[in-house]
């Protein structure tokens, strides 16, 4: 996170003449000291985090990303104190399997804006923006697309939320996720238990929908943060695999997720 330099505001020197001249200088001191320190405390309007991650299999949403190969990731996110944000997002990715023709495509390169904050005690939104982009792509391989998410967290500990597409991966067709699930610690021990169930509506887009499926181990190290993590999907059918990604990359798996935050 980003620190901030305050200028310090500062008592007319008419009234500190005053107060000098009345023996209360000790006092204005004082006085002076606290209006520092409480300036000195309020938190900056901007903030930056971000953070890097290497994972041994990239999934989203029950689905590798990278032919079951490891991934590297990296985000940088711009914050303000209102709640508003704007940020930029990586990853390597390799959609080709073997003998297939090459995409172009090695990364893909998400920039974001949205809004977080508390609507009331217990109760938060998340709203976000998204444009993902995939850099480097061949004729024919268009795979940009727009995308509105929503996420409610609530009772500390669960999330549900729904994303929207009007046109996902190019397909000409509109894309809706649900998803719901929690993360809870366990006990004093330092790890954490994490689970997630979605739906992904392809209907539009691609002629059929199919049910993901995360559950997750967490450690957390100071800023470094682990997760052992066990995805699969149900009634990912034939003609997914042949407007997306075969089925067998989305296949019950296990990968593990190592990332380091700011």
């Amino acid at each position: 996170m980003s620190d901030r330099t305050h200028r310090l505001r500062r008592a007319p020197s008419a009234i500190l003449l005053a107060l000098g001249l009345a023996g209360l200088s000790p006092l204005a001191a004082a006085a002076q000291d606290a209006t520092d320190a409480a300036t000195a405390a309020e938190p900056p309007a901007w903030a930056v985090h971000g953070g890097v991650s290497a994972l041994s299999d990239y999934i989203w949403r029950g689905v590798s990303q990278t032919q079951e190969d490891p991934a590297l990731q990296a985000e940088i996110e711009l914050e303000h104190q209102s709640g508003f944000y704007v940020g930029l997002w990586g990853s390597s990715i390799d959609f080709t399997a073997a003998g297939e023709e090459d995409d172009g495509i090695d990364y893909e390169l998400d920039g974001y804006l949205g809004w977080a904050g508390e609507l009331r005690p217990g109760l938060e939104l998340d709203v976000a923006l998204t444009r993902a982009a995939y850099p480097g792509a061949r004729s024919g391989y268009d795979y940009d697309y727009t995308e509105l998410e929503g996420t409610l967290n609530f009772a500390e500990h669960y999330h549900v939320g729904l994303a929207y597409s009007p046109d996902i991966f190019g397909l000409g067709g509109k894309g809706y996720y649900w998803n719901a699930g929690g993360e809870w610690p366990l006990g004093d021990s330092g790890f954490g238990l994490k689970a997630q169930v979605g739906h992904y509506d392809l209907e539009d887009a691609a002629g059929d929908s199919y049910n993901d499926y995360l559950l997750a181990l967490t450690r957390e190290f100071g800023p470094v943060r682990a997760e052992l993590q066990y995805t699969d999907t149900s009634s990912y059918g034939a003609e997914l695999s042949e407007a997306l990604d075969d089925g067998k990359l989305a296949n019950g798996r296990v990968s593990l997720v190592v990332g380091w935050e700011f």
